[in-house]
């Protein structure tokens, strides 16, 4: 009989045991399915058989974050930090979770706990960097007003997009042309596009969009090219009846383009670098078409989900290009929107923010990829993503999952009634002191006030929607700085700083050049002499033919160029000393090879890259051409490109001026990029002193465009010469 119990209870043992452990399986099948509604019945039940299951406690955690049921995944998350058997992982998930949802205070114990494990981990001692700045700092409130949107449901609805004057969104309500087919992820209907027409009646406001492009599976996150006819949008990889998997089995998400003809759009094809093996979505096109803002898991980039672009080029998409690390994060960058004004907005919860998917700006166009947070009321504890903005940027949309709102996602509108602050900041060259200029003007647009605050030591002034700024900023002792900023309305309290460098000493000293031909000794006059560093000096002649005075600082190291047709250019530097009264160069040029002059000599092609008016972002279809041209400078190592710089006459001279040299800077920074050394990319600022001739019968307009542009002159240099 005792055998017979033990034997019993064995089996009884057995059994619960396999029940137990084939619970988790199935929950773990579904968790990797993405299936997380049904994986946590699975967990939940093996975790009343064994509550101290590590595993269990992970991925019931997890599940619940996926299904943004915040509340029990916290719950479970802080079972399993106190749970003995824990990973460090765990700690670095639960503190990632904390620091999403704005619990500064906790995550920076959560990650201390992890140091204590591994104090030498550099990562999440800057996430306790950052926890920390969060903690003590409150982002400034954005002065705008939020309005919930009257077709929001008790399903997700996000990603609204223009569409004429109305307003296309995505819902994971029921629709009535498909049947009762739902996500297995979080239990609602799969997405579709829906129109909301504010001019209807209430009951006839929300029809679904899209006629013909619609299947079961989710449709979502679209744009329209500048005329309405042509959709860009994210679907399930579903084609042509068939719904495809990548090798674990996932089906992952695709761009289709779609064509209105009479009313119904038909789906024409998709986005070249779709793949099955990851996702491509989000997309967000540009007012001219030509550039393709989206969002990919795509192997090589810098995390989850990251941002590319891809240009339309000869009629065919070119190769991505990731957006790169000032963008993209080692978390997930989602949901681009790229603006009439060359801004990219985007959510993200790799940088910096409130918690979880933040808002952000960045503008392209001249402002080095700053990327500027939105702020509050924008941004919050919660997720907060696939913003839109009108085109003069002060009334949009976006989708937030925060508290108080109907359902799962709800989309928000907004309108923002007043101005915004701009912070300006100065400090030395050594970024060490605060530094006060004798002025700070704002030259474009007039009639900006720039105010002082003296105990913050901050200069500011208030903008009322997006616009570029140019700045001057002057202080006695050091080099001026004339440059333009951008920045957005919907930056609050966004501070640009600048630095201002030292004039090395008030003391000047006479410096004299001669540039002689080297064979025969005679004085040449040539085509361009400047002083290019520490600052372009154009010299002329003072004294008679071949002969040029300048003032220089001294106790400073200069670099000076020289250039005249048939000769090798020369790059010559030099130190102006303090005990000296004079200094006298005399400079040597030596005539060319026929063999050195033909590599001079560019193609007609690739001679020149042009600008939009009062623009300085090189456009993409100038990108490939100046490829070869650094190239070319990587095939000889003894060639140099002048970089020839001219503006249209519209403007003051003083700030063509400044404006022709910020075209070469943004164009000499492909160079550089490209591995060339800065030293062999000279810049030559002309603005509008040296216009191209107007042909007769040649429109003002047309000519105007011409000389926005950058040249391109190769040299054949003497490196360096020891000029006795």
């Amino acid at each position: 009989m005792n055998r017979y119990i033990l034997f019993f209870l064995l089996v009884v043992f057995s059994s619960a045991s396999f029940s137990q452990s084939l619970s988790v399986r199935s929950g773990d099948r579904e968790f990797d399915d993405f299936n997380y509604k049904k994986a946590i019945e699975y967990y939940e039940y093996s975790l009343r058989r064994d509550s101290n299951n590590v595993h269990v406690l992970r991925r019931l955690a997890q599940s619940y974050h996926k299904m943004k049921h915040d509340d029990m995944a916290l719950e479970y998350f802080e079972v399993l930090a106190k749970n003995e058997n824990k990973e460090d992982s765990d700690l670095i998930l639960f503190g990632a979770f904390l620091k999403e949802r704005g619990q500064y205070a906790k995550a920076k114990l959560i990650y201390q706990q992890y140091l204590e494990r591994h104090p030498d981990d550099q990562a999440v001692k800057k996430e306790i960097e950052n926890v920390i700045k969060f903690e003590n700092e409150t982002l400034k409130d954005l002065i705008c007003e939020l309005k919930p949107s009257p077709f929001n449901t008790i399903y997700s609805d996000f990603s609204p997009s223009y569409y004429k004057d109305n307003l296309i969104f995505c819902s994971g309500r029921k629709s009535k042309d498909y049947r009762d087919d739902r996500y297995e992820w979080n239990g609602e209907y799969f997405l579709e596009l829906f129109l909301f027409d504010a001019s209807k009646e209430p009951t006839k406001q929300i029809v679904r969009f899209g006629n013909g492009i619609g299947t079961k599976y989710h449709e979502g996150a679209v744009c329209f090219s500048s005329d309405f006819k042509t959709m860009f949008f994210t679907r399930s990889n579903y084609f042509k009846g068939k719904l495809n998997r990548d090798e674990n089995g996932a089906n992952n998400l695709k761009i289709f383009i779609a064509e209105e003809k009479n009313g119904r759009w038909k789906v024409s094809g998709e986005f070249p670098y779709n793949s099955d093996a990851y996702s491509v979505g989000h997309p967000s096109l540009s007012i001219d078409g030509k550039t393709l803002y989206f969002v990919s898991d795509m192997p090589g980039g810098f995390g989850g989900t990251d941002i590319y672009r891809s240009y339309f080029r000869d009629g065919e998409w070119s190769k991505p290009e990731n957006m790169g690390s000032r963008v993209n994060t080692k978390g997930d960058e989602m949901f681009p929107f790229f603006n009439s004004r060359n801004s990219l907005f985007f959510s993200s919860d790799g940088h910096a923010g409130k918690g979880g998917l933040d808002l952000y700006v960045v503008n392209t166009d001249g402002r080095e990829f700053e990327v500027g947070h939105l702020g509050s009321p924008m941004n919050s504890s919660s997720d907060d993503f696939s913003i839109i903005i009108n085109a003069e940027g002060r009334i949009g949309y976006f989708a937030s999952n925060r508290s108080g709102g109907v359902g799962e996602d709800d989309i928000y509108s907004f309108e923002i009634e007043h101005e915004n602050r701009v912070n300006i900041l100065i400090r030395d060259s050594l970024d060490v002191n605060e530094v006060v200029p004798d002025q700070i003007r704002i030259l474009k647009p007039e009639g900006i006030d720039v105010n002082y605050n003296a105990d913050k030591k901050r200069f500011s002034f208030e903008i009322k929607g997006e616009q570029a700024y140019r700045i001057l900023i002057e202080k006695q002792g050091y080099y001026s700085i004339d440059t333009v900023l951008y920045s957005h309305i919907l930056d609050p309290e966004l501070t640009h700083t600048f630095k201002l460098i030292k004039r090395p000493s008030v003391e000047k000293v006479n410096v004299n050049f001669a540039l002689k031909d080297f064979k025969s000794g005679d004085l040449i006059t040539p085509d361009i002499l400047q002083i290019i560093e520490p600052e372009i000096i154009d010299l002329h002649p003072e004294s008679g033919f071949g002969n040029y005075s300048v003032e220089l600082d001294k106790n400073t190291d200069y670099r000076v160029f020289a250039k005249k047709e048939g000769y090798y250019a020369i790059d010559y530097s030099f130190f102006c000393s303090d005990s000296l009264a004079n200094v006298n160069h005399e400079l040597l040029m030596r005539l060319m090879s026929d063999k050195d002059i033909e590599k001079e000599f560019l193609p007609e092609e690739l001679a020149t890259v042009y600008f939009d008016f009062d623009k300085s972002e090189v456009k993409p279809e100038a990108f490939e051409n100046i490829k070869k041209v650094v190239d070319l400078l990587k095939s000889n190592e003894k060639l140099m490109v002048t970089l020839v710089a001219r503006a249209d006459a519209r403007g003051t001279s003083e700030y063509n001026d400044a404006l022709a040299f910020r075209r070469a800077a943004a164009t000499r920074e492909f160079f550089v990029r490209g591995g060339i050394d800065i030293k062999r990319v000279v810049i030559l600022a002309l603005g509008e002193t040296s216009p191209f001739d107007r042909v007769e019968g040649q429109s003002l307009e047309d000519w105007y465009r011409i000389n926005r542009c950058v040249d391109f002159e190769l040299n054949t240099f003497l490196d360096d010469q020891a000029q006795k």
